[in-house]
């Protein structure tokens, strides 16, 4: 296992920005979630971001680009629209100022206050929520949409199998 997570650590690279206050969240568990996403999705070499807010910053953000006054629990901004092409390559993606790092493919801003309501909605823990909803706001960054049932379904169920992988047991079986 020690060398399957150093071999995603080499291909993918996830920045956890935190800011919020309202619960505290392990960083790993975020980073964890992303990654493994990535890896069932075979998503070439990319860089992202998952960004962690309360309800006053994601409202904010939901009211600016998409003109809901409410927050959340997930928005996803990818850098390349064009993203999934015909070849499923991220060639159009920038790669910073560092030729070596991955193309960056975008970022995931999830509300830890939304997520702690859905986790008692939903009767599971609040870390087990935040894996979903990190999880689902990176298939939306590879192009995956939830506008039907079959679309959520899809997604919801990718997602599951995200928080069920062995290498998220042991922080999602930490006291929530």
């Amino acid at each position: 296992m020690k060398r399957a997570t150093s071999q995603l650590h080499e291909q993918y690279e996830v920045l956890i920005h935190d800011h919020q206050k309202q619960l505290p969240v392990e960083p790993e568990l975020i980073k964890r979630a992303a990654l493994l996403t990535l890896a069932y999705e075979k998503a070439p070499a990319c860089s992202l971001a998952v960004v962690l807010f309360d309800d006053v910053q994601m409202r904010r953000l939901h009211q600016t680009y998409l003109n809901l006054d409410e927050p959340t629990d997930v928005l996803a901004f990818n850098l390349d629209e064009d993203y999934p092409d015909e070849d499923g390559r991220l060639d159009g993606l920038d790669r910073g100022s560092d030729e070596k790092s991955p193309p960056l493919l975008g970022d995931v801003f999830v509300d830890v206050e939304q997520a702690r309501r859905q986790s008692r909605d939903y009767d599971h823990g609040v870390k087990r929520e935040l894996v979903i909803l990190v999880s689902h706001g990176v298939l939306h960054l590879l192009g995956y949409t939830d506008d039907d049932e079959r679309g959520r379904g899809e997604m919801l169920t990718k997602s599951e199998l995200v928080a069920e992988h062995d290498w998220l047991t042991s922080l999602l079986s930490r006291t929530d």
